[in-house]
């Protein structure tokens, strides 16, 4: 499949890439950068401190998740009451850490957390599995999980969704799986579907 970017957001014909290059209306580089508790800078990634085209590849990684929060910040009928928001986004190694696995995905910006946020500023646990579900049907991804756990310090229950999406080359021509998982407290419940877990407090 051949996406077509918008020409204005188009990292290919960006002469600079920083954390302010726009990736779609409202939303830049910067909002990937890092998580909730460890922000960080494209200066501070080793991989795309002095490197262009690395900042183009990640950029039009990125580019894909600029669409999805498009998608739901567009969606004022469904999701006017709640605000998406990006928990685990570009990884930044530790000093002595050799970053592999998902974090490898995570640095290039192949893999993203989400969650949805209510007016409370509280995770909404049933929005989260909306969400999970209006990607699973309108978008497209390598793989969609939906993850809860109890590993909060007093036992509460937390939600995320995480979507992986493919490498994107500078031809935009891509192929996604579209594989979905849940997980609880890192235990898979479920391939190939999603499943809500209740939060009963």
């Amino acid at each position: 499949m051949i996406i077509i970017p918008d020409q204005k957001y188009n990292p290919n014909f960006a002469e600079t890439i920083t954390s302010g290059t726009k990736l779609s209306p409202g939303c830049s580089i910067a909002k990937f950068l890092g998580s909730k508790g460890n922000p960080c800078s494209l200066s501070t990634i080793g991989k795309y401190q002095n490197d262009q085209d690395a900042r183009k590849q990640l950029s039009r990684n990125l580019y894909l998740h600029a669409e999805l929060f498009r998608m739901i910040n567009g969606n004022q009928d469904f999701f006017k009451d709640v605000r998406l928001v990006v928990v685990e986004g570009v990884y930044r190694g530790g000093p002595l850490e050799t970053v592999a696995g998902d974090n490898i995905k995570k640095q290039d910006g192949q893999m993203v957390s989400y969650r949805m946020i209510d007016e409370n500023g509280s995770v909404d646990f049933e929005r989260t599995f909306d969400l999970a579900e209006y990607w699973k049907d309108y978008a497209n991804f390598d793989k969609l999980i939906l993850e809860y756990d109890n590993w909060n310090p007093d036992g509460s229950l937390n939600a995320q969704v995480t979507i992986e999406v493919p490498t994107v080359p500078e031809t935009f021509d891509i192929s996604y799986a579209n594989n979905v998982e849940t997980f609880y407290n890192g235990t898979l419940l479920s391939a190939n579907e999603l499943l809500e877990v209740v939060n009963d407090v």
